[in-house]
């Protein structure tokens, strides 16, 4: 291995409703907790709960175990909104790695990488739908 850069586009936001709108394609999928802002009104990105990845980031959203618990965490008036950052398959689990080890979200406290990135040097640089996500970011390989 070495040193990679991967720049994900981040695609979405997409509710419940909308998840087979989302890409069949392989990648990364980030599970974000949606609010009403008091000065706006708008419905806003609060904080990134999850990051998964799969060979179908739909497929991924639609049938993972866990959206029973992130819908009981939200509080009246709050919304699930995705986002997908498309990702080939040798890279896609890599990039969730970094995800995972950069942001921790709370939903994967269980993972392998929130604590551990066996990888190379990876630096991440996200566009496109980033609320409540780093831009750039490097992660190296622990022990």
């Amino acid at each position: 291995m070495s040193e990679q850069l991967l720049s994900p586009k981040m695609l979405g936001y997409w509710t419940y409703e909308q998840l087979h709108d989302t890409p069949d394609e392989s990648g990364i999928f980030c599970v974000f907790r949606a609010a009403r802002d008091p000065e706006t009104e708008q419905m806003e990105v609060q904080e990134l709960l999850y990051v998964g990845e799969h060979r179908s980031a739909r497929y991924g959203l639609e049938h993972h175990a866990d959206q029973d618990k992130w819908q009981a965490f939200l509080q009246l008036g709050e919304e699930l909104w995705y986002a997908v950052g498309l990702a080939g398959h040798a890279n896609r689990e890599r990039l969730a790695a970094a995800m995972i080890n950069a942001h921790k979200p709370r939903f994967n406290n269980s993972s392998q990488y929130r604590d551990h990135f066996p990888y190379d040097e990876t630096t991440v640089h996200i566009y496109g739908k980033k609320d409540k996500l780093q831009s750039i970011f490097t992660v190296e390989r622990t022990a």
